[in-house]
């Protein structure tokens, strides 16, 4: 370029304005790094080595303008966090001031959040909320618009972590000198470049890659497997048409990955294979140059032209339009300017990111905050035990049991225990992906656990929310299930002994059979039914024994009246009556007959014989004695 290149410089309220050189690296998905080296003496007395008046520097923001024409210039502002001393061979050093673009402002260290069914807009801004706009500026315009149902940032500064989103879901992420975009900015700067009077060194590269992938997802919601393949279509620019033709055939074979990200649905899954594709053929295709233009700068589009000598003359032809990814700028001491630069095809929508890092997770502790899965499938929410800015509650995981599944008579197979709300349990990840989060369990803390009756861990046991129980006593060889001290079955072994008591009531019923016990000392049988068979003897003893009923009660059910006594029946060898003051028998009628040996009435004073109508004495001889 002919024209004179302008150049402005200022740390703080500080202008440079003689310098030996000044350098720019600029890259996507990292960030960017400048160093301006000038005269020592500028700033102190010649020969005196220290850094009086230039420390001052560090921390301080540097800000660049540079550009052939004043309505093109190309603005970048940094900060400062280095500044060095050089002295070599003579009085006169060189001060070299470095740094980076403020968006190391959000690279602080490792943090963690937790984010429920937000979008990606919506967590670039929760991520970032403590940056000052005016230290860094953040703009996100992400391609994905739909809510992620649950994500998680898992010791990863802010910077890395968004870095990582942009790597999983193909989203752009850069700085573009003044602003740091998280999506594809809705306006890119177009630059003509003309081979050989603004590029002087080119490389156009087509290389081939494996494309062909399929991503499969189990949803355990609907107990499935979700799956899509990519298409390998060859389309595009003929360049690009015939490299992913070249790729399909080279690398035939389709590999399959889990999907890194959480998915919901076949379209999720879908998408994601298809923007995955997209990156993976943004790297097919590129080019990488030296040049001198210096409205060039990350995120534009360049077009570039070159001469071509056809028959008797030289036409300009259209190499193509090209995404600047990555460009490093050099102003010399005499203020020449020159790039270097690599892109990859214009109509590029989603980039492949490689030098993003993936969360290797620990388990974790959490707070239990639901059990009540609105599906009904035993899963829980929770809250990790974090300090973090954002901790939203989790998606509803999935609980670890030591027996699950669905068996002869339907669902819930198994040991079905789900942690209380409270409880604190510890979270595990599937294939150690931090998007797929599993409750492995519950533990006791100070607060909850009180081990003082379980020593030498004879008695083991299981005790619900409301204090049902059910306890194993290995140090008595006995077993104990209920509800209180006053509800329980025990069963001990050494004695042979099985003892239920309830405090009020006890009933055993299976159909039209039921035998009810209660605290009052009422014992009731009732069935169709009695049957008693004891091979000795049976003893019932009571003060009033009462056999029968020759009417239902009042107000009886009509089962009940049915179920009346009419006939009872007393069988035996031998059968003694004895009452020790009087035994009464009253009937319609009454027949009392020996059929074949004596039948004897004996009163030992008085008997009495009496019939309102007419007494009779019927026998073979009839002897009527008296004393």
């Amino acid at each position: 370029m002919e024209n004179k290149l302008i150049a402005e410089i200022n740390i703080e309220d500080k202008a440079i304005n003689h310098f030996d050189a000044f350098v720019l690296k600029q890259q996507f998905n990292g960030h960017h790094y400048f160093e301006l080296r000038f005269k020592h003496d500028q700033l102190a007395i010649p020969g005196l080595i220290r850094l009086d008046d230039s420390r001052n520097f560090v921390g301080k923001t540097l800000t660049a303008s540079f550009g052939h024409q004043a309505d093109k210039m190309q603005e970048f502002a940094g900060l400062v966090t280095k500044v060095e001393l050089a002295q070599d061979h003579g009085y006169h050093g060189v001060l070299i001031v470095s740094g980076y673009s403020p968006t190391i402002l959000i690279d602080r260290g490792p943090d963690l959040g937790s984010y429920l069914a937000k979008d990606l807009n919506e967590i670039v801004k929760l991520a970032t909320k403590d940056t000052p706009a005016n230290d860094l500026k953040i703009v996100s315009n992400a391609s994905r618009k739909t809510p992620i149902d649950y994500l998680i940032q898992y010791k990863e500064s802010d910077f890395e972590f968004l870095n990582r989103l942009s790597g999983e879901y193909h989203e752009w992420f850069y700085y573009d000198g003044t602003q740091l975009n998280f999506g594809k900015p809705d306006y890119q700067k177009e630059v003509a470049l003309f081979y050989g009077r603004d590029v002087q060194r080119l490389q156009y590269s087509m290389e081939v890659a494996p494309i062909k992938h399929k991503r499969f997802a189990y949803n355990p919601r609907q107990d499935e497997m979700l799956e899509n393949e990519s298409s390998g279509t060859a389309a595009g620019s003929p360049d690009l048409a015939h490299a992913i033709e070249a790729s399909n055939s080279m690398y035939s074979k389709t590999f399959n990955q889990p999907s890194m990200i959480r998915v919901d649905n076949s379209n999720d899954i879908k998408s994601h294979v298809e923007n995955e594709e997209k990156a993976n053929i943004s790297e097919l295709l590129k080019i990488s140059a030296k040049g001198d233009n210096a409205e060039l700068s990350i995120g534009s589009i360049a077009e570039i032209t070159m001469s071509i000598k056809q028959e008797l003359a030289f036409v300009s032809e259209s190499l193509g339009k090209f995404l600047i990814t990555g460009i490093n700028h050099h102003i010399d001491v005499a203020g020449k300017y020159h790039n270097t630069f690599e892109g990859l095809t214009a109509t590029t929508e989603r980039i492949l990111v490689k030098n993003y890092e993936k969360p290797a997770p620990d388990m974790q502790l959490a707070d239990v905050l639901d059990n009540d899965d609105p599906q009904g499938q035993g899963r829980i929410k929770v809250k990790f035990k974090w300090e973090c800015l954002t901790n939203d509650p989790s998606e509803w995981l999935r609980v670890v049991s030591p027996n699950a599944g669905s068996g002869d008579t339907g669902k819930n197979r198994g040991f079905h225990v789900i942690p209380e709300k409270g409880d604190q349990v510890v979270i595990a990840f599937e294939e150690g992906n931090v998007a797929r989060p599993v409750v492995m369990g519950s533990v006791y803390h100070g607060k909850s656990g009180d081990s003082s009756g379980f020593k030498n861990s004879n008695t083991k046991g299981l005790t619900s929310r409301k204090g049902s129980a059910l306890t194993f006593d290995d140090l008595n060889h006995a077993l104990n299930m209920g509800t209180s001290a006053a509800n329980f079955i025990n069963i001990k072994n050494g004695q042979a002994l099985l003892t239920a008591q309830a405090g009020n009531k006890i009933v055993i019923h299976t159909g039209l059979s039921t035998i009810t016990m209660d605290k009052e000392g009422h014992v009731s049988i009732t069935g169709k039914s009695l049957s008693v068979d004891f091979s000795e003897s049976i003893d019932i003893q009571s003060p009033k024994i009462t056999m029968g009923n020759l009417a239902p009660a009042e107000g009886a059910t009509p089962e009940q009246t049915a179920a009346a006594t009419k006939t009872i029946d007393i069988k035996a060898e031998t059968i003694t009556a004895e009452g020790k003051d009087l035994i009464d028998a009253q009937a319609k009628a009454m027949n009392l007959a020996a059929s074949e040996n004596d039948f004897t009435i004996d009163g030992q004073k008085n008997l009495t014989i009496g019939a309102a109508a007419t007494a009779s004495l019927n026998g073979g001889k009839i002897e009527i004695n008296k004393n």
